[in-house]
């Protein structure tokens, strides 16, 4: 049995520059860097993937806050993706940091909840190969000491 359909599509604008329309009408820009030949205007299809990682893991992260009953009060997501030197330049490492302020907040709590969300629920990570993605998680108004680790999720 097949399981959920995701579909996209692209409209090409001008030169290397594309526009995606999502639910509701929003608009998304594409382009690649002018390093690649592009225009420099929009986001480029590395950032994207990046980007989708970064919100597949903070809306799912926010949702399970929200049934644990904590509240949150800020959640910044910062995503950095190192790249090889050999075409086509795949990532090599991608270092998610956390960066969250709210009553009741701990870190134990959340770094557990990341590697769940990693492994369980997070579809653009599950789409990834295994050990790719490294995570820290920062609780904003604590001291803040980053000590980034791999995953201790299983499989992604």
């Amino acid at each position: 049995m097949a399981g959920p359909v995701t579909e996209a599509s692209l409209s090409w604008v001008s030169g290397t520059m594309f526009e995606a329309e999502g639910g509701g009408g929003a608009r998304l820009q594409i382009d690649v860097p002018v390093a690649k030949g592009g225009g420099g205007v929009g986001f480029s299809p590395m950032q994207l993937l990046l980007q989708a990682l970064a919100a597949c893991m903070s809306v799912t992260v926010v949702q399970i806050l929200a049934k644990q009953r904590l509240t949150l009060e800020q959640y910044d997501i910062h995503v950095r993706g190192e790249r090889s030197e050999q075409p086509p330049n795949p990532y090599t490492h991608i270092v998610v940091e956390h960066r969250l302020r709210g009553e009741g907040l701990t870190r134990p709590n959340l770094e557990r909840l990341v590697a769940m969300v990693e492994e369980r629920y997070c579809s653009v990570a599950a789409t990834l190969p295994h050990g790719l993605i490294e995570h820290s998680v920062v609780i904003l108004g604590e001291a803040e000491v980053v000590t980034p680790g791999p995953s201790s999720a299983s499989h992604i």
